[in-house]
């Protein structure tokens, strides 16, 4: 299978730090690939370099074969990377249906004045964007709390609704960066069975950060395990568990 995201050597420096040193990892269609190590690491500046918030100093992000790595962040966007953040970004007032159409918005046929004057293109396109909206929210088994208040959702149900907005563009790479932090641990498990269910449904190529280690173990194909800015192991959750310099690195024992 055609790689559809390839890091290659990327570096990043901050004056005088070094948060990034030569990282390089692959991820396909339909792949879910955990980033994990201590605090500190260079996970998030890894994200950041990827999606444009951070400009690396050397190296390359090829999506699809193209190098996207000196872009904007809306155009790494608009090319197909898409990100999560920690603290969601969920319009409260509006409900969980009109949440998601936000990330259908630009798929839109015509105008929100065509949408007003009622002309038919607009108005059928409008009526495909909900009808994809439930869709992707009954693939999260979220389509019964369409008519609620985000603002009314648990911290749980917000993340989702926020991961449901991001997938709404269709984009072929997915960042989720702590996807289950403050989750309990029913919770976590869900929103990994969630994850799972949109590599395999959808295809989306997944790299994720998260520091529940038990949860990346069970639910990725593959783990990054990264400290001091520098990939210092990658693998299947079989082999993390076996390598030497993970266990002295961060899991704490040889």
């Amino acid at each position: 299978m055609t790689n559809l995201l390839e890091v290659e050597g990327l570096d990043v420096r901050f004056s005088g730090l070094h948060a990034l040193r030569d990282v390089s990892l692959t991820l396909m269609p339909g792949q879910i690939m955990a980033v994990i190590g201590p605090n500190g690491a260079g996970k998030t500046t890894l994200f950041n370099a990827i999606s444009g918030y951070v400009r690396p100093s050397a190296g390359s992000v090829r999506l699809r074969g193209h190098d996207v790595a000196r872009l904007s962040p809306h155009s790494i966007a608009e090319h197909g990377i898409r990100r999560t953040f920690q603290n969601g970004g969920l319009f409260p007032a509006l409900t969980v249906l009109e949440n998601v159409l936000t990330g259908l918005h630009a798929q839109t046929e015509g105008s929100i004045i065509d949408v007003i004057l009622g002309r038919k293109q607009a108005l059928a396109s409008e009526r495909e964007m909900i009808t994809n909206a439930r869709a992707l929210l009954a693939l999260m088994q979220m389509e019964h709390m369409a008519d609620t208040r985000a603002g009314d959702l648990s911290g749980g149900q917000q993340r989702i609704v926020e991961i449901v907005r991001t997938v709404a563009s269709e984009p072929p790479v997915l960042l989720l960066d702590e996807p289950a932090v403050g989750l309990s641990p029913l919770a976590r498990d869900q929103m990994m069975d969630i994850i799972n269910r949109m590599a395999g449904e959808k295809g989306v190529g997944i790299l994720l950060i998260e520091h529940a280690v038990e949860l990346v173990m069970a639910g990725a194909d593959r783990i990054m395990v990264m400290a001091a800015g520098q990939r210092i192991a990658e693998g299947t959750p079989a082999e993390i568990r076996e390598d030497r310099a993970v266990l002295e690195a961060y899991l704490g024992h040889a």
